[in-house]
């Protein structure tokens, strides 16, 4: 009866409190679980977030390092034990029992130790691998703002340093955190177990480690900010002065270049020194203040000793105990430097994956492209800038026709193409593609009606065959020859001994500048596209290669609805169309012909053209040379 009378308002108890626990429970647990949120890194727990796929590598690899901060205990209890039993009551047993249990545990702590560091080192280089083709697919969807805002030194710095130090740091803290912690919290119930009072002594010490470790890991965390930024200045530099090798000798400037380097080198130097020297005196600060607590429990330990209220048994496995313990508070007050730097890391990397992706809005698919084209007062203006790089452009192409854009430097030649495959959006006005606002269609099936041959020829540092076909992988041998063959390379690929397999070396330097020029235009044959744009495709040529180019560039825009943007007016004869810039605005607009008689812009830049070039109007009609040339 006594059980069963007050089991019922229990009972009772129990279901109301689940009733009312959401209620009654928020208020208390909330601020708790805020403060709790509050102080932990949200770029660390979302860099922890990528563990989940291995979660069972990283139990199994926690196992270990438990087994690993065990030993520890072990050994203090084990030397404590020998004490007594070998040299007090003198037991035979010990004399193979005590070197049989010191290897056992030496393999124990060993073998732990081993497979830990094997488990999460696995664990780490999948994560790394999974975070690195992260940030790549990133790196191919910005748009072209986002490009503009990062210099190629600190996208390489995030590949190759802060990826590498925030999944190295979370590794090796990682191991220290837990099989330390591990280590800790066994030797110190040994101590408490042991002797209560001098455990409680040695544990004053604590406040002033903790303090000294938040010291140090908010120092270390502007450094690591500084080191990062140093690192990614040498990675520029150094990608700058490879690419500019020629310039810099033509221009001897050797030491210049070399002044420059070492004073960003020094600058990092005296960065990661300043690092290394805050982040390692948390190391022996901590020796100090444990070293002065075991001094005083040593003192007071001999005096219980003394009094007879501590065995020597005692006492050693406390002494053992206790100077084990120093090693892992050791590392502890390191790995608090280790997670500074890893949040650091992890800020930068979750700071270039959170770009937005180029904004794709488009929902019409464009198929059969007849390549008409209408501007309907285009304007674009770019991020940070006052003017418009286009200003309120209008102008109709019909399919097939030739628009070839001339104008001085900076006047948006380029600028006004590269919105046509949507690089940019206009800032005002539209561009009608077929009818079809071309914001309305889709990336993908919009550029793969186009092909661009520009004067910054891109060639990867692959073979011919793996540039010529680059979009278009499914090209054949005999697609690839007759692409060659037009773009005028053909027989120059015959003759080389691995023929399409030959390799092209980095930026393709191991070919010519005709050469590349016509890998390009033999990539823009096999894509087959409606929509071609020149960007100043001959600029870089001398007057020979262009010549034999040219050819190649006629028979391209044959069908196609062409862009062309012209620096040399030989290239622009067969234009149907020819747009004269300035500042953005267009001049006039006509035919070759037309714009000379008006003697406007064109007239004018063409007059500069024929002191520069006079081959370049041989061709073109008696009276109109003749006032070219007056």
């Amino acid at each position: 009866k006594s059980r069963s009378v007050p089991s019922r308002p229990h009972r009772r108890r129990d279901a109301s409190a689940q009733r009312a626990g959401p209620t009654v429970c928020t208020p208390h647990c909330m601020p708790l679980i805020q403060r709790l949120q509050s102080k932990l890194n949200p770029n660390l727990v979302r860099l922890l977030a990528y563990l989940k796929p291995h979660k069972g590598k990283l139990l199994m690899s926690v196992f270990f390092m438990i087994g690993a901060g065990a030993g520890s205990s072990l050994i203090a209890l084990l030397l404590g034990k020998l004490t007594d039993v070998g040299f007090y009551d003198q037991e035979e047993w010990i004399v193979l029992g005590a070197p049989a249990a010191l290897i056992f545990i030496a393999f124990l702590h060993g073998g732990s130790m081993f497979m830990s560091n094997y488990l999460l080192g696995k664990t780490t280089q999948s994560v790394l691998v999974q975070l690195r083709g992260e940030i790549f697919r990133k790196l191919l969807r910005w748009p072209a703002a986002t490009y503009q805002g990062y210099p190629t030194g600190a996208v390489t710095s995030k590949f190759i340093y802060e990826s590498n130090v925030a999944l190295s740091s979370a590794a090796k803290s990682s191991i220290i955190l837990v099989r330390d912690t591990c280590q800790v919290v066994a030797l110190v119930c040994v101590l408490l177990w042991n002797n209560w009072m001098l455990a409680l002594v040695s544990l004053l010490l604590a406040p002033l480690i903790v303090k000294l470790l938040r010291f140090i890991s908010s120092r270390v965390k502007v450094l690591m900010k500084h080191c990062q930024e140093s690192f990614a200045e040498v990675l520029g530099r150094i990608k700058q002065v490879y690419d500019g090798h020629r310039l810099v000798k033509l221009s001897d400037t050797y030491e210049y270049e070399l002044g420059r380097f070492h004073s960003i080198n020094d600058t990092m130097r005296r960065m990661l020194l300043e690092m290394t020297k805050v982040s390692s005196l948390g190391t022996p600060l901590t020796q100090v203040i444990c070293m002065s607590g075991v001094a005083v429990v040593l003192a007071f330990a001999m005096y219980q000793t003394s009094l007879g209220l501590l065995t020597m048994g005692d006492f050693v496995t406390f002494l053992a105990a206790l100077l084990l313990l120093m090693p892992p508070l050791r590392n502890l007050a390191g790995v608090n430097t280790g997670f500074a730097q890893m949040g650091v890391a992890a800020e930068s990397i979750f700071g270039l994956l959170d770009e937005p992706d180029e904004a794709d809005e488009g929902t019409i698919e464009l198929r059969d492209c007849r390549g008409e084209f209408v501007f309907e007062h285009v304007s674009l203006r770019y991020p940070g800038t006052e003017r418009d790089a286009v200003h309120d452009l209008s102008l109709t192409v019909r399919p097939g026709e030739c628009v070839a854009f001339v104008g001085l430097s900076g006047s948006g030649k380029s600028s006004l193409v590269h919105m046509i495959p949507r690089f940019w959006n206009p800032t005002s006005g539209r561009i009608l593609i077929d009818g079809v606002d071309s914001q309305k269609y889709t990336f993908d099936s919009l550029r793969a009606n186009i092909a661009t041959v520009s004067q910054d020829v891109r060639l990867f540092n692959d073979t011919i065959r793996g540039n010529v076909t680059y979009g278009s992988p499914d090209a054949t041998e005999e697609e690839i020859w007759k692409a060659l063959d037009m773009a005028a390379l053909g027989d120059f690929v015959r003759s080389l001994p691995e023929g399409l397999d030959t390799p092209v070396g980095e930026h393709g330097g191991l070919l010519s500048g005709g050469q590349k020029q016509r890998v390009s235009i033999a990539r823009a044959f096999l894509r087959d596209t409606p929509v071609l744009i020149l960007d100043e495709a001959t600029s870089a040529l001398d007057s020979e290669s262009e010549e034999k180019i040219k050819d190649a560039l006629i028979e391209l825009m044959k069908g196609r609805t062409t862009f062309m943007v012209a620096h040399r007016f030989s290239t622009i004869e067969h234009a149907t169309q020819i747009v004269a810039m300035a500042d953005g605005v267009v001049q006039e607009t006509g035919t070759r012909e037309e714009l000379l008689v008006k003697n406007g812009l064109f007239a004018e830049l063409s007059r500069l053209q024929a002191l520069e070039h006079p081959g370049d109007f041989s061709d073109a009609p008696a009276e109109t040379a003749t006032e070219v040339q007056a």
